[in-house]
């Protein structure tokens, strides 16, 4: 299943949070700010008409997911994301460098190559 992308909720007001957390989560999700993944979580509440994602996979999520879910996951993330966290091309670029690392990344062909074109602007 996937990672939701607001793993850790902001602290109750009045507490902050640390700079390494904040970093950390920032990392996992290769790089996307907590504001953009909260204002996509935002924009699902209002948004009813349509059907955006807005999910961002965790490196975790494109390391271990089984072959199916990390298509769905990442066609979602690259075709149908909500502007906050439409990837860019370096974070494509690091995603397919994991999917290359799998065990299985034969079976990824696929899905790597969707990720070449979507690097190259394609």
């Amino acid at each position: 299943m996937i990672t939701p992308c607001l793993a850790d909720p902001a602290p109750a007001r009045g507490m902050a949070r640390s700079p390494e957390k904040v970093v950390m989560d920032n990392y996992e999700y290769f790089g996307i700010p907590e504001t953009n993944l909260q204002a996509a979580h935002q924009f699902r509440k209002k948004q009813k008409k349509h059907e955006f994602n807005v999910d961002v996979p965790s490196r975790k999520d494109v390391a271990t997911l089984s072959p199916l879910q990390i298509r769905q996951v990442m066609v979602a993330w690259m075709c149908n994301s909500v502007t906050e966290i439409i990837p860019s091309r370096a974070q494509i670029a690091e995603a397919r460098l994991i999917m290359l690392a799998r065990e299985d990344a034969a079976s990824l062909s696929g899905l790597i190559e969707m990720c070449d074109h979507y690097i190259r602007g394609e």
